[in-house]
């Protein structure tokens, strides 16, 4: 497929948005070209337009040409021959791109019957091939299935499926892994490859990760504003990128595999508005070495003197060549601040949460009118651990292993339903009304999607008041908070009377931020704080979180499924599966040394940004998917998936089928009968 200076435009009451500009590619066979940049860069619309996807408010222009026929301006009923034959896509969200009405096996039979001459029984048959090419348990049994019947990774397996039905040239695959845990994303990707090296297809990845992009493509094509800034391949993009915007890019992503504490480069400003786009080059305006004639002419796409095959757009790209200057070189980032509690060691700090074998059981029904038990989901069983000032301790899992309803749990300031809560040394169980109140001002929380979390009605002034007010805070005094709060987090204090749509994502994560420090707590709780953001915007907050702790001395409890995040950011982690920790520690320790095979393999499945390490290291792929938290199991909870369990010798795998472990171990914890820092067996790497 060629793509040659492809443009769509949009209506829209504010004028045209010009969404892609200029875009001009190559796929060839067995290869992969990754697509990146910040939301709205335009990654998602070319794709599109690619498909022949676009409503008719689109303007599409240009050329698109597969195998010698050029594809714009041919009716839906030409395109409908193409599309997933020749062309397929594989969209982010599978749920919502499955038919929830049909079941699996009819949607793979609706792909192969739209371009194939079979009978049912070959159509049955390629089917279950399909479904067992990308790694589907019982894949004839499983045709009957529907997709709320699938987990998250397995509907995106049967995409896989169906996108591979008839061995197109081309697959687009728009985030495929974003709202996956990481070890269901590594099984994608594996998937992902093995479909690719079936059907010889070109592959275009659709990303914001930059470490998926390093292990999966050949080519980079790094957008911004609508347009390319940047081409070329990967080893190269990554080892020498030419133009800032790339730089700050690749600067503002957190290194798991790396344990100093470097500060993330944060790209300051915003991207510009489609509609009405600034003269020169739209990344001026954000970028350290901008000069007066960045602001005359829009710089072209062109080739970088001394690199083969690396095009860049800036005017000063020759230069950052020659110099080979590096995102240390071109962006400035303050060192981060010393820690009000900088030498006390942890033993001498006051813990501010003290969690001992938490439980919160939920019961299963099951009936109409007269509803009956008929078992229980353990979301959380046994979970302890302890915060104290000034630190972070992470809490990280797959999904549905308790985190959240551990969070819950703290939050409401309650007996728990098993084991104890101590908030500030007082606790929770009997604790008198008064007292509890007082304690609400000790603990905040800061959610996921800063939007939903502040009321979309009030200015920030009335949200950044309300718990003071709540607090018996006089208004002379909330008056110079909130001017406190605004400066402290970053935002202008004469922006107080806008309201939260006014101001960007990363902005409203600042402000639910500010609000939740408003009241000087002693602890605050980090639900996903930054997966929503852009990688340059969750470099600042991230940034921002860091010197709050180091100023304030506040403990964090930090909720999150990016361990590149977590390694960066936390001092203390706790790794929990399917309602209990497995393995407790000093995060350096637990990253550089995990004791337990699901902490290991987790760790392995977290891509790096770097090309050379992504393609050259081994990764432990589990099997399956994790179990409900409704299943009884009598051993170990990770004995069905466990790598080291494979290996064992009979009476070493019937003790991890029937004795639970516990969690054993001083500084750091794990809990396993069988753990990899003991002289024994290792897990065979994939």
């Amino acid at each position: 497929m060629s793509v040659r200076d492809l443009h769509v435009s949009f209506a829209s009451e504010a004028g045209t948005v010009r969404a892609v500009r200029g875009v001009s590619f190559d796929l060839l066979p067995g290869r992969t070209l990754g697509i990146v940049g910040e939301s709205g860069s335009g990654k998602s619309v070319t794709s599109l337009a690619v498909m022949g996807l676009l409503d008719r408010n689109a303007r599409v222009e240009g050329s698109i040409r597969l195998k010698g026929r050029e594809l714009l301006g041919l009716s839906e009923l030409e395109l409908s021959k193409y599309r997933g034959d020749d062309l397929a896509m594989i969209f982010q969200d599978p749920l919502s791109a499955l038919t929830p009405v049909f079941s699996i096996g009819d949607q793979l039979a609706e792909a192969l019957d739209l371009h194939q001459d079979l009978t049912r029984r070959q159509v049955r048959e390629r089917s279950i091939e399909l479904l067992d090419l990308v790694g589907i348990p019982n894949p004839a049994e499983r045709l009957k299935s529907f997709p709320h019947q699938f987990s998250g990774g397995m509907r995106q397996r049967v995409m896989i499926a169906i996108a591979i039905a008839n061995n197109p040239d081309v697959i687009i695959a728009d985030e495929p892994t974003t709202a996956l845990d990481v070890t269901i994303q590594a099984q994608v990707l594996d998937v992902l490859k093995t479909a690719q090296r079936e059907t010889g297809a070109a592959v275009v990845m659709i990303t914001h990760d930059l470490g998926v992009v390093a292990g999966v493509a050949d080519d980079v094509l790094v957008m911004y504003a609508g347009r390319p800034v940047e081409k070329a391949p990967v080893d190269e993009l990554y080892a020498r990128p030419a133009m800032p915007y790339t730089m700050g890019l690749l600067g503002a992503v957190p290194r798991p595999d790396r344990g100093e504490n470097r500060r993330l480069v944060p790209i300051q400003g915003t991207p510009p508005s489609l509609v009405d786009l600034p003269v020169g080059c739209p990344f001026a305006p954000r970028c350290p070495l901008a000069e007066d004639r960045c602001r005359t002419a829009e710089p072209p796409l062109a080739p970088v003197t001394g690199r083969d095959d690396q095009l860049a757009a800036c005017v000063r790209a020759d230069e950052i060549a020659e110099r080979d200057l590096t995102f240390e070189d071109v962006y400035h980032v303050d060192e981060a601040a010393e820690s009000v509690l900088a030498g006390v060691p942890r033993e001498e700090r006051a813990p501010v949460l003290q969690v001992s074998g938490l439980q919160k059981h939920f019961p299963l029904t099951k009936g109409g009118l007269m509803r009956r038990r008929v078992g229980t989901v353990k979301a959380v069983d046994g979970v302890t651990f302890d915060v104290r000032e000034g630190e972070t301790l992470a809490l990280v899992g797959e999904s549905g292993s308790g985190k959240t309803t551990t969070l819950l749990e703290i939050m409401k300031l309650q007996a728990p339903q098993g084991g104890t809560i101590a908030v500030l040394g007082k606790n929770l169980d009997g604790l008198p009304r008064a007292e509890r109140a007082a304690l609400r001002r000790e603990l905040q929380i800061v959610f996921q999607d800063p939007m939903s979390s502040l009321d979309p009605r009030l200015p920030v002034y009335d949200v950044l008041a309300e718990p003071l007010t709540v607090h018996g805070w006089s208004k002379t005094r909330i008056n110079e908070r909130i001017g406190e709060l605004m400066r402290l987090v970053g935002l202008n204090p004469d922006h107080v009377d806008r309201f939260p749509s006014q101001f960007s994502g990363g902005q409203r994560q600042r402000i639910a931020i500010a609000r939740a420090l408003a009241v000087s707590p002693r602890l605050v709780v980090l639900d996903e704080p930054v997966s929503a953001l852009d990688v340059s915007i969750q470099a600042g907050v991230i940034n921002l979180l860091e010197d709050l702790q180091a100023q304030l001395g506040v403990a964090f409890l930090f909720v999150a499924h990016d361990l590149s995040v977590i390694r960066h950011i936390s001092a203390r982690v706790a790794v929990m599966y399917l309602g209990q920790v497995v393995e407790q520690g000093d995060t350096e320790t637990v990253f550089t040394a995990p004791r337990h095979p699901y902490t290991q393999a987790l760790l392995s499945a977290v891509p790096l940004p770097d090309p050379q390490l992504e393609r050259s290291r081994t990764r432990i792929v589990l099997a399956g998917d994790q179990p409900s938290p409704a299943q009884e199991i009598t051993g170990c909870r990770f004995a069905g998936r466990c790598p080291v369990r494979a290996i064992l010798p009979a009476a070493d795998q019937r003790r991890c089928d029937t004795e639970l472990p516990e969690l054993t171990g001083a500084d750091h914890a794990a809990a396993c009968h069988f753990p990899l820092s003991s002289p024994g067996p290792e897990p065979k790497e994939n």
